[in-house]
């Protein structure tokens, strides 16, 4: 039992480490437009994937929920990818990762139980959301407001994955299909946004693209739910609240970006506020 926890943790804890990579790649992708990079990050991905369930022969036949479910994968990485454009990577790393307090809000709507330790996690979100949002540096006005739309672009994304997430239980058996549907549909999506006249991109650039595709798109995509057969959802997701610091290191290794006086105070409230309000399996 305990290397079955130990080995759910460390898929769960590598899965966490290549989604906190998805900010870098993109950062480094900045000198193509956005519709662009949104072009070619599905592109590849889907290209990939095909290629993968051709040789495996592991493509299933959607169905309506898998469709649903593709369509929300697909705005999430739309909106992600757009945050991580227009604002710093570790503010929208950070507003990704409050799904499960959007989760937490859809029980709410629906009227259902929420405990107490739930609602002062939610509280605690909410402050470290505010200081994130609120405690950025100051810039030029359209800096400013291209940070703003960032922001806003990675708390939609956190609401798409929040409902993903209530969706996944009746995915099973249909992950990959999902993946590739979702990577098709944002491919569709993406291409009238891009510009006809922006450069193909070269050889350095689809270097990118294809660890933007299979190392933060796929692989965690595969390993993540592998994780959750070793170990408990909850847990999982407690793992995967380990994503914004990977994309902190990542961010300090690679673009030399440090951590702002708002990251410092808002992440801790953030996660821990997260934390509380993942519900808890009741056992026996």
């Amino acid at each position: 039992m305990a290397s079955d926890t130990q080995k759910g943790t460390a898929l769960a804890l590598l899965a966490s480490a290549q989604w906190g990579a998805t900010g870098i790649w993109v950062a480094l992708l900045r000198d193509l437009p956005t519709g662009t990079t949104l072009v070619f990050r599905f592109l590849t991905a889907a290209l990939l994937l095909t290629v993968l369930l051709t040789l495996t022969r592991g493509f299933q036949r959607p169905n309506q929920r898998t469709l649903y479910g593709g369509v929300l994968l697909a705005a999430y990485y739309v909106l992600a990818t757009v945050g991580f454009y227009l604002s710093d990577v570790v503010s929208v790393s950070l507003l990704v990762s409050t799904s499960p307090f959007f989760v937490m809000l859809l029980r709410v709507l629906r009227r259902q139980p929420v405990a107490g330790r739930e609602v002062l996690g939610g509280l605690l979100a909410f402050a470290g959301l505010a200081v994130v949002l609120l405690g950025g540096p100051v810039t030029a006005p359209d800096a400013d407001q291209g940070r703003l739309i960032g922001d806003a672009c990675g708390l939609a994304a956190a609401m798409a994955m929040a409902l993903y997430s209530q969706a996944g239980t009746r995915l099973q058996g249909q992950g990959w299909s999902v993946v590739l549907i979702g990577c098709v549909l944002g491919l569709l999506v993406s291409v009238p946004f891009a510009s006809p006249a922006a450069a193909v991109p070269d050889a350095g650039q689809w270097g990118l693209f294809l660890g933007l595709a299979a190392v933060s798109t796929l692989a965690p995509g595969y390993l993540y739910p592998l994780a959750c057969q070793h170990i408990t959802p909850t847990a999982a997701t407690v793992v995967r609240l380990s994503t914004p610091f990977f994309t902190a290191l990542f961010a300090f290794l690679v673009l030399g970006a440090a951590l702002g006086g708002h990251h410092l105070l808002g992440a801790p409230l953030l996660i821990v506020g997260v934390y509380l309000t993942l519900p808890r399996e009741r056992h026996g």
